[in-house]
């Protein structure tokens, strides 16, 4: 995969990435404006993102209905000395719906441990944490 990031105004950090599927990420230097997310903020969602798909697609392999899933992304971040990288990260995934809560787990077990490509590419450097809980609809 090459994708090529670029600074939309040389007097600030707003910049932008087409990915080759044709999105567009936008991203910022969070105490220069917000043209878009910080890029930690990027990659903290895109591990929540990539664990939240695989998750959809064990749940509808199980044939269970489910609707608002969704999941929480905390990052614990080092103060000094630079990089402030990740140092820990956690998922919180909720699910509304007929879901056994050992079939939920199982789900995100899968994702997380197996076939998430970001919390394999991360892990190494911030250990991922995760819950999971089935919730009443709100």
């Amino acid at each position: 995969m090459e994708l090529v990031v670029r600074n939309l105004d040389p007097e600030r950090d707003a910049m932008e990435c087409v990915a080759p599927s044709g999105a567009v990420m936008t991203f910022d230097n969070p105490p220069e404006g917000r043209h878009g997310a910080s890029p930690l903020e990027h990659l903290l969602a895109s591990l929540g993102a990539c664990a939240l798909v695989d998750v959809g697609i064990v749940l509808r392999k199980k044939r269970l209905s489910f609707r608002n899933l969704r999941v929480t992304c905390t990052g614990e971040r080092r103060e000094k000395p630079y990089p402030r990288s990740f140092t820990s990260l956690k998922l919180r995934f909720e699910v509304e719906g007929d879901v056994p809560s050992a079939a939920f787990e199982e789900a995100v077990r899968l994702s997380v441990d197996k076939y998430c490509s970001v919390a394999g590419t991360i892990r190494e450097a911030a250990p991922v944490a995760w819950e999971a809980a089935v919730t009443a609809p709100r």
